[in-house]
């Protein structure tokens, strides 16, 4: 009986030892702080030594590189010895994407990306920070920041995205991002871009400007979809006046994409809070319509407009929208696009608290909109007719002006004009 028994141990000490052979066969370190595991010096030389579906744990510390991922895998941060910092910066001189992601089931959390060091001498080098190409997974708990070229004169480029995810008609994305921080960016925070490009963009914090202009908290344009939910979307400005609303800086903007889904974010610091548009769109995009606005908080739109809306059938339903320079919300028929804008959408139950106007319509399209029950409070008008605030209107001391250390900043042209420029991938094939 008692042989027995040892037969039995000692089978089941070779099954346990068979199945932890590949648990540590599928996990690669970067640095020495898991002496067992395979570790290697580089984040690019251990995600290349990754199998497919395996685990890259990175040790605290910075490394200086620019990487490329093109097989399904998990890049985290672990902890050691109390800390878990971990930081992809820029190598010296580098431009361009600093984490080239072109797989499926790409994995991304618990590491800072850092674009601060980059030689970008001309516009159109970036830096960014994550780029999804025809591809899928989730950024969770990852902070970007300082994707802004940093040679001379660069103030006027538009580059510098925290996270982008594209697609076109051969290739589609699908990602996930949450828990993340995105700040100090000279484009967008999380840019969605192109037919088949979906994301999920949930309880991120986004923006916060140094010195030179952010354009979007997040974009969603020229036929992506995707929702945007629970965000703190903070100080998103730009530096131009009155009346260069498409050259501000936007807390979110849906542009050429529709049954975008907005809601429960707090948006505060802008120059427009939510901006929905068919501008510049294509037949192959389609128009800024069919998207939902909802339980949003939207305060300091210094400027222009809480929610702009020059689309077909949008629903702006339950936000609260506080302190905004023009008007609660703008419906506008002016998009250069293919088809009509600015018809069949709905405005209720939202309230609306210190503007120089409820709504602002353009009188192209009165009739056009339905404006439901919204309650509005300290408010110059209730509402007025016309396709921009007429001047005179309303005075600084009924809304709250732009900072004036952006005011003495150049003028930009307009930023929101058409497709961006194409990212170009870094990195081998590993």
């Amino acid at each position: 009986m008692i042989r027995k028994l040892k037969r039995v141990v000692l089978l089941v000490g070779v099954i346990a030892a068979v199945y932890e052979l590949p648990l540590h066969a599928v996990s690669v370190a970067v640095g020495t702080c898991q002496p067992a595991l395979p570790h290697f010096a580089t984040i690019q030389a251990a995600i290349n030594a990754a199998p497919q579906g395996g685990t890259v744990v990175v040790c605290p510390g910075t490394y200086a590189e620019q990487i490329a991922i093109f097989h399904p895998l998990t890049l985290k941060g672990v902890d050691s010895n109390g800390s878990n910092l971990a930081v992809i910066t820029m190598p010296t001189g580098g431009t361009g994407t600093q984490v080239w992601v072109q797989a499926t089931n790409v994995n991304i959390s618990d590491l800072v990306i850092d674009g601060g060091n980059n030689g970008a001498t001309s516009c159109g080098q970036g830096p960014n920070g994550i780029v999804y190409y025809g591809s899928s997974g989730t950024v969770n708990h990852v902070a970007i920041r300082n994707e802004i070229p940093s040679g001379p004169g660069l103030t006027v480029c538009n580059d510098g995205d925290g996270i982008y995810v594209a697609a076109n008609n051969t290739v589609a994305s699908n990602v996930t991002i949450t828990n993340s921080s995105i700040h100090a960016f000279q484009r967008n925070g999380i840019e969605v871009y192109g037919r088949g490009a979906s994301a999920k963009v949930q309880a991120n914090s986004i923006g916060g400007n140094t010195v030179g202009p952010a354009g979007n908290g997040v974009a969603i344009w020229f036929g992506a979809t995707g929702t945007v939910t629970s965000n703190s979307i903070i100080n998103v400005l730009e530096p131009v006046t009155y009346p260069n609303q498409f050259g501000a800086g936007y807390g979110i903007i849906v542009q050429c994409s529709q049954g975008v889904t907005i809601s429960a974010n707090v948006i505060g610091d802008t120059q427009s809070g939510i901006v929905v548009t068919t501008s510049f769109c294509t037949a192959e995009s389609g128009n800024g319509d069919s998207n939902t606005i909802q339980t949003n908080k939207i305060s300091q739109t210094h400027i222009f407009d809480a929610v702009y809306v020059c689309g077909d059938y949008n629903l702006v339903q339950g936000n609260t929208l506080n302190s905004t320079s023009e008007a609660g919300i703008r419906f506008d028929s002016t998009c250069a696009a293919p088809g009509v804008s600015g018809y069949n959408n709905t405005f209720s139950a939202n309230t609306v608290n210190e503007a120089c106007m409820a709504s602002l319509v353009d009188p192209a399209v009165v009739g056009a909109n339905t404006i439901g029950s919204n309650s509005s409070y300290n408010v110059a008008y209730d509402q007025l007719l016309g396709t921009v605030q007429t001047g005179g209107f309303c005075t600084g001391a009924q809304a709250p002006a732009i900072r004036p250390q952006n005011l003495s900043m150049p003028v930009l042209p307009s930023r929101k004009d058409g497709p961006p420029a194409p990212v170009v991938p870094v990195g081998t094939k590993g």
